[in-house]
């Protein structure tokens, strides 16, 4: 007997198992994965892209990210703050793409499912 916290909780009759493995390799659930996988990856690319180039500039050419872009301000400091703000980006994007792209799809999965479930 497993021990795992979730067994208990999750259960499937045999007949359902069956339309979970059909709903998970239905043309639309794929579809679905794909936009969520594509954004996903995309996105974290972004950010750990720009954070490398922060890590190497400041490792490598630290000269670089002292050079001032007006005042007091210098590279290295727009950097630091791009590294602070690109997250909140990426949230107000994946918000705006999940509500027009992934909510719409996976609400007309959910659907089809339920009405075939019954």
């Amino acid at each position: 007997m497993s021990t795992l916290p979730w067994d208990d909780v999750i259960t499937v009759a045999p007949d359902d198992a069956e339309k979970y493995l059909a709903l998970q390799r239905s043309a639309a659930f794929a579809r679905l994965r794909s936009r969520s996988r594509r954004y996903l990856v995309s996105m974290t690319a972004l950010f750990l892209g720009m954070f490398a180039i922060t890590v190497a500039l400041a490792g490598w050419m630290p000269e670089s990210l002292a050079v001032s872009v007006f005042g007091h301000v210098n590279l290295g400091m727009l950097f630091a703050v791009g590294l602070i703000v690109l997250p909140v980006i990426i949230t107000a994007v994946h918000l705006f793409y999940a509500g027009r792209r992934l909510d719409p799809l996976a609400e007309r999965i959910r659907e089809e499912f339920e009405r075939n479930r019954r």
